[in-house]
């Protein structure tokens, strides 16, 4: 399944990525292969790599950066690759041994030069960054996967699950689209930063450098830290207690890192499979990659705190109401089975298998399923499997975000929202 993965590229990569990250219901052996995925996919050639680089900032590397490692990238996934490299800030003619990988040709840039003043001054004072940069034939081959995997998606939707997938894959397929864009993923995660910028002390996000983001290429700041799949090699020589301890402690804050930025903003990130998590000094958390991102509307953001308030409460005749609120509609009423619906769906306690017969989306059809809550129920999805991951049990995410979705609440008050389904008007929300 790896191999068939790395040959494909595109989108089955994607997915790929996702089952590695399933460890609820997915085997050990084959999680541990398929996470190799989310970060560590065989990368382009350094020259190649070299070449748009070069193509994007409008210059020679020697121009630009003191030192870029070419030979060995930092991650590389399913659109893209991250080297470290060091600012040229200063006038120089000599090339430094120490810039590696591919060779300088002589061919115009695509681009006009980048402007690598004002990334000195407005970058990292060290001046180390990450380059991130775009496979050059990456966007042909997904548009080509998403059309024949909705194909697939309408054919499994009619004959083995029971979930309105075509909804699910429109809009992944609208969201990787614009993946593609980095400048747009450049502004989105300098919004996020600014967000985190009161919990910089556990939450860190990186920053763009000015003057070096193009279409195809990232510059940001460096993040030091270890990815939260290979976690577990620096903590072995821990006791038991201790790890589980550790474990517990990031995984809190990666869970309250997604809280606050779906209920409190409503824009995130949508793509958190572990590749994009990092570990810190101090066991602060890095976010990184905002290539999917999302920006929950406030009627869904705010029905969506009412489902994770009810969800924490326990009671099922309210979170089978809460879930229709949001949007999701079955076949039909049954309030037990919807509840346990929802918190397979929406918290990390509940569990959606697929392959179960006993699972609550092979007993009821889901006829509807709204396309803004389906990169929150992927987040929900992929912390299930952190969790399992981890070694974590009994972790509730709605028992995390009540507090946020409370907070939010107050700041939507006044919002109109979905009415409940039994209801035919529109309804606004007033806390009590």
């Amino acid at each position: 399944m790896y191999q068939l993965a790395v040959d494909l590229r595109g989108f089955y990569l994607k997915t790929g990525q996702f089952i590695g990250a399933r460890g609820d219901f997915v085997p050990e052996q084959i999680c541990r292969r398929l996470a190799l995925l989310q970060d560590q996919v065989p990368p382009m050639p350094a020259a190649q790599a070299r070449e748009v680089i070069e193509d994007e900032l409008g210059m020679p590397l020697e121009q630009a950066f003191e030192w870029i490692d070419l030979a060995e990238p930092l991650g590389s996934a399913s659109i893209s690759q991250v080297h470290k490299a060091k600012l040229r800030c200063r006038p120089t003619s000599v090339v430094d041994a120490s810039l590696r990988g591919g060779y300088a040709g002589l061919q115009p840039y695509r681009n006009p030069p980048a402007d690598i003043e004002k990334a000195c001054k407005c970058g990292p004072k060290d001046g180390i960054v990450a380059v991130k940069i775009q496979y050059p034939d990456a966007l042909p081959t997904m548009a080509l996967d998403l059309t024949n995997i909705r194909l697939f998606a309408a054919f499994l939707a009619k004959t083995e699950i029971k979930f309105d997938l075509v909804s699910a894959v429109d809009e992944l397929a609208a969201q990787i689209r614009l993946e593609f864009d980095f400048r747009r993923e450049a502004r989105i995660m300098d919004a996020v930063a600014h967000q985190f910028r009161k919990q910089t002390h556990k939450i860190e996000v990186p920053r763009s450098v000015p003057g070096m983001v193009t279409d195809r290429l990232l510059v940001m700041n460096f993040l030091e830290g270890v990815p939260i799949t290979r976690l577990k090699d620096h903590t072995r020589n821990l006791s038991e207690s201790l790890r589980r301890k550790a474990a517990r402690r990031i995984l809190d804050r990666v869970a309250e890192a997604y809280g606050r930025m779906m209920l409190l903003d409503g824009l995130f990130q949508a793509d958190g499979h572990p590749g994009n998590i990092l570990v810190m000094k101090g066991g602060k958390i890095g976010l990184i990659d905002y290539g999917q991102s999302k920006r929950l509307p406030d009627t869904a953001r705010a029905a969506y705190a009412l489902l994770v308030l009810a969800m924490n409460r326990g009671d099922q005749q309210e979170i089978s109401d809460e879930l229709g609120r949001v949007g999701v509609v079955t076949d039909r009423d049954d309030v037990e089975l919807r509840a346990k619906m929802a918190y397979g769906m929406f918290d990390t306690r509940g569990k959606v298998d697929p392959f179960d017969p006993e699972s609550p989306i092979k007993q009821m059809a889901i006829s509807r399923f709204p396309p803004d809550m389906f990169f929150v129920l992927r987040v929900t999805q992929l912390l299930r499997g952190l969790a399992q991951g981890m070694g974590v049990s009994g972790f509730s995410t709605a028992e995390q975000w009540a507090p946020f979705a409370k907070q939010a609440l107050k700041q939507l008050e006044g919002v109109e929202i979905p009415a409940l389904p039994a209801s035919l008007t529109a309804h606004t929300y007033k806390l009590w």
